[in-house]
């Protein structure tokens, strides 16, 4: 593990601003968001952009390819039918990472959105 993985920066790490979303089309979700780093630490260390999945506190219902995980001691929910690239460039803030078992949540609905279960 590399020192940017204790910084929220690897998997699972939470990053703030700079994730837009949008414009959408669709279903698409838009605006500025937290998202959770997915991508593996060895692809993270190398190229300038990760794989992400927006978080939402909208929590008023689950699907099979979402997760509810807690940040910062709020639930929300990952939603990973929304996973996108990101330029690291973008973020701005780190909000910590997430517990291994929201995370061990998110990989599980992520499985099941790209039908690898």
């Amino acid at each position: 593990m590399d020192g940017s993985h204790d910084r929220g920066r690897g998997r699972g790490g939470v990053r703030y601003g700079g994730v837009r979303f949008g414009p959408s089309i669709g279903g698409e979700i838009e605006k500025v968001r937290p998202a959770v780093v997915v991508s593996n630490d060895s692809a993270n260390r190398n190229p300038n952009r990760v794989q992400v999945v927006p978080l939402t506190t909208n929590v008023s219902r689950l699907y099979p390819v979402e997760a509810f995980v807690t940040l910062a001691g709020r639930q929300q929910k990952a939603m990973t039918s929304q996973v996108t690239t990101a330029s690291k460039t973008l973020f701005t803030n780190s909000a910590g990472r997430l517990p291994n078992l929201d995370m061990e949540r998110v990989e599980q609905a992520t499985k099941v959105q790209l039908g690898l279960d």
